[in-house]
């Protein structure tokens, strides 16, 4: 009966203060009570919560003993309030608290903090008033704030005044750790700035602080026994930040974040890094642990100023990515001071050297996996071959990806090595290195994406570990086809993604025997139908087929994601941005997708084309909503398109017959024409114009009798003269209207040689022949010799159809029908 009520009361309890009430395990219990409207702490929680998050609401100001019945508080979130005034014994009884967070209210570092209102927190272990600063105050700023109460604090999170004096009573605070700046309006950074801090602080966080312009060579000073030093995304500009290592110097440090630290400083004409032996004078003393210099602007190198650490063994984590610098002109020394390292465990190097969208930068020391920025790089030189390099034997994460330049590497040999994740990828390269593995292996995750699948193939052994294959934009639409055992060294994997390779198809044996494949990503591809190859794979619990060119899901196919969904108990199945029709005949698929167990994203609802409503666009939960009104026709109207179906072939036939005698040429033209661009809309194949005609002055008159010749043919024809839009660039306009054309033409004349045109469109015919989207290169001389034929020509002639144009009526009527044939 006691237990009985206990829950009846806290139901009522809950109900009354609209606030979520928790019970965790070990009888921990918390109270979230975010927007609620709130004015003042409420009083009718339970007694015994040990978490109180009050976000989100209105209350202005804590009266004394407002916290005296949660006695057993451990932690305290007033987190987004309108906070201003605390009073002395605000937070009396609270004995128990170790953690008190009031970010982001009104409370003033001068005003707000009454002596006393810490004393009772005498066990608090984090305090965060960070970010109350509203306003850029001018003038100095005093810390009134009795930190010196709270005598076991180990974490500080405050703002940075303009002009910050804290205070001998900072010094009290003898077990502080961790020292957080959020808010910054300082400009100008003294020696003297943090002397009144105590010198036990080990870690030094200033990150995002806007406004740095000025920081004096011995501003760390007071922080004798610093760790981790984390200015990331502060303008400090790296050259300043390396100079204010002098007081750390011969020191072992944790963490020296720098990442996204440069900024333009008009004042102090301060833009694009040049790293020299100067910048890396103290720096390079230190023995650190992680290094992140990472989004910097490092456009130089000098006198290979960054190879002069003294102690490299100490490095485990480094972060080079998002600069402008190549490695080009120390590449070997590098990699030489890079096996060095001999306990580094990640290493990144991407995002070179010029601008990338959204890079992805590692954050190792914060919480969090990643964040994206936007910067500017520029191109790099000349590429080194580099024959071997050899990974130290500790590192566990390797990137280098996203590189604006040739890979120079032709080997990478792993001995005894601990890497799990290894990411080479997004290189415009045709070099791909062998990877070489001495003793055991434990890749467990491979992206190679952005790298022609063609140069990948068969670099790597046997990787039996690797659980995660990426292989995005890596043209595996042709080696699919060719390579039957493109996975067989990836026997094992679970996750893979092949997104981004306009695939059509995928053959029977195309994926080899992946048994434990979990996740398999095909999406933005060019699939009319999923493939059948998928129904042999009986471990697949998610399938993303989105932004594809789906009208439906087939039966069979249907039929194994329900059997994948029984047997595994899940399946999530993506399918947004397809062109599902919905009709008569994908009716079934319709109603499935509202009644099957998969997870969908979109919650199954998806945009299809509706012909019986005169091809307009609608949902498939709409659809489904009013089955009846669309679909109720579809059985009783099946004999009705039989009779139809007959009756118009029959008349087909007879008209066909009749015709067949007269127009049998032309009707054999046309059909096998029509069929022709049947299989290439079948493959997405558009195109715009039959025949692009390339020519120069001297051929304008025969282009003339060409075009009237062609197009009274029925084929369209594209000339320069009558064809290009006014106004736009010649050269656009060129390789436009040759990659929307079926064939091209190239009229040979004697004033070739004189047109530079006609090397550009030589050249955009070669692009566009090697990319199976010109069919055939017909080549017509007239007046010249097959010696004088531009040599552009050589590289393709065994794919180039030869006519020389002859002077005699008879041979120029077998000319014309051997043209057209070709054409047709």
């Amino acid at each position: 009966m006691e237990m009985v009520w206990i829950m009846f009361v806290h139901l009522f309890v809950c109900v009354v203060s609209k606030c979520t009430i928790k019970q965790k395990q070990h009888g921990y219990k918390e109270a979230l009570c975010m927007n609620q409207g709130l004015t003042s702490v409420p009083t009718d929680l339970p007694h015994d919560i040990k978490k109180l998050d009050l976000s989100y609401n209105r209350i202005s100001n804590i009266t004394e003993g407002e916290f005296s019945m949660y006695i057993y508080l451990q932690e305290l979130i007033i987190n987004r309030n309108v906070l201003e005034c605390l009073d002395s014994s605000a937070f009396s009884g609270l004995r128990l608290l170790r953690r008190l967070s009031m970010s982001r209210n009104n409370l003033q570092l001068d005003t707000s903090y009454p002596l006393g209102v810490f004393k009772s927190l005498s066990n608090l272990l984090e305090l965060d008033i960070s970010r109350n600063m509203k306003h850029d105050s001018k003038g100095n700023s005093s810390y009134r704030i009795p930190v010196n109460e709270l005598v076991n604090i180990q974490e500080l999170s405050i703002d940075l005044v303009a002009q910050p004096h804290f205070g001998n009573h900072f010094r009290d605070m003898k077990y502080l750790q961790k020292l957080r700046f959020e808010f910054c309006h300082v400009r100008y950074l003294h020696n003297h700035s943090f002397s009144d801090m105590p010198e036990n602080v080990t870690e030094l966080h200033m990150s995002a602080c806007y406004r740095f312009v000025v920081m004096e060579t011995n501003v760390l000073g007071p922080f004798s026994n610093l760790k981790t030093l984390n200015l990331t995304n502060s303008n400090i500009h790296l050259t300043r930040g390396l100079k204010i290592l002098y007081p750390l110097q011969n020191k072992n440090m944790d963490n020296i974040l720098f990442r996204g630290i440069t900024n333009y400083v008009a004042e102090l004409d301060l833009g694009a890094v040049t790293l020299t032996t100067a910048d890396m004078k103290y720096i390079s003393t230190i023995c650190v642990k992680t290094l992140d210099l990472s989004n910097n602007d490092i456009v130089s190198i000098k006198n290979q100023s960054l190879l002069s650490f003294k102690f490299p063994e100490c490095f485990e984590n480094i972060l080079l990515s998002g600069n402008r610098f190549a490695l080009n002109n120390f590449a070997i020394n590098f990699f030489i001071f890079f096996g060095k390292m001999r306990n580094l465990k990640l290493f990144d190097y991407s995002y070179m050297p010029i601008e990338f969208n959204n890079p992805v930068y590692l954050n190792v020391y914060t919480k969090g996996n990643n964040q994206s920025l936007i910067e500017e790089r520029e191109e790099g030189g000349s590429v080194n071959i580099i024959p071997v390099i050899i990974p130290p034997s500790k590192v566990e994460y390797f990137r280098i990806t996203h590189i604006m330049g040739v890979n120079g590497i032709k080997k990478i040999i792993m001995f005894q090595s601990r890497l799990r994740h290894f990411e080479l990828s997004y290189m415009d390269t045709y070099i791909f290195p062998e990877i070489s593995i001495v003793g055991n292996n434990h890749i467990q995750y491979l992206d190679i994406s952005g790298i022609s699948s063609v140069i990948t193939v068969g670099k790597f052994p046997v990787l039996k570990h690797l659980r995660t294959l990426i292989m995005k934009e890596s043209k595996l639409y042709d080696v699919l086809r060719t390579n039957k055992t493109i996975f067989k060294w990836f026997p094992n994997i679970q996750t893979l993604d092949i997104s981004y390779n306009f695939i059509w198809n995928i053959p029977s044996d195309g994926l080899g025997e992946l048994r434990l494949l979990k996740h398999l990503n095909l999406s933005h591809n060019m699939f009319e139908s999923v493939p059948d190859v998928l129904i042999s794979f009986e471990s697949i619990i998610e399938l993303d087929v989105s932004y594809n060119l789906l009208t439906t899901l087939k039966r069979s196919i249907r039929n194994w994601i329900d059997k994948q969904y029984e047997k595994h108990g899940q399946f999530r199945l993506y399918l947004n941005k397809n062109s599902f029709i919905c009709s008569c005949d994908t009716k079934d698929f319709i109603l499935w997708l509202s009644n099957n167990k998969a997870i969908l994203d979109q919650k199954g609802n998806y945009t299809c084309l509706v012909p019986a409503d005169n091809g307009r666009t609608n949902y498939t939960g709409n659809i489904v909503n009013s089955y009846q009104e669309y679909f109720v026709e579809c059985d009783d109207t099946i004999w009705l398109k039989v009779g139809s179906s007959l009756l118009a072939s029959i008349i087909f036939i007879i008209i066909c017959a009749t015709l067949c005698y007269n127009l049998r040429r032309r009707i054999i033209f046309w059909f096998y024409r029509t069929l022709r661009r049947m299989q290439e809309e079948s493959v997405n194949v558009n195109f715009e114009y039959d025949v692009y005609v390339s020519y120069s002055d001297d051929g304008t008159q025969f282009v003339k009798e060409l075009t009237d010749t062609i197009e009274n043919c029925g084929l369209k024809i594209c000339c320069e003269d009558r064809d290009f839009l006014v106004g736009e660039s010649a050269a656009d306009e060129r390789a436009r209207s040759i990659h929307v054309s079926r064939h091209i033409i190239f009229l040979v004349t004697p004033s070739i040689v004189q047109n530079e045109w006609s090397r550009f469109e030589i050249e955009r015919a070669k692009f566009e022949k090697l990319a199976k989207e010109l069919q055939k290169i017909i080549v017509i001389t007239q007046g010249i010799s097959l010696d004088d034929i531009p040599v552009e020509f050589a590289t393709i002639w065994n794919k180039v159809n030869l006519i020389v144009w002859p002077d005699e009526e008879e041979e120029i009527a077998v000319a014309w029908k051997k043209l057209l044939l070709w054409l047709f």
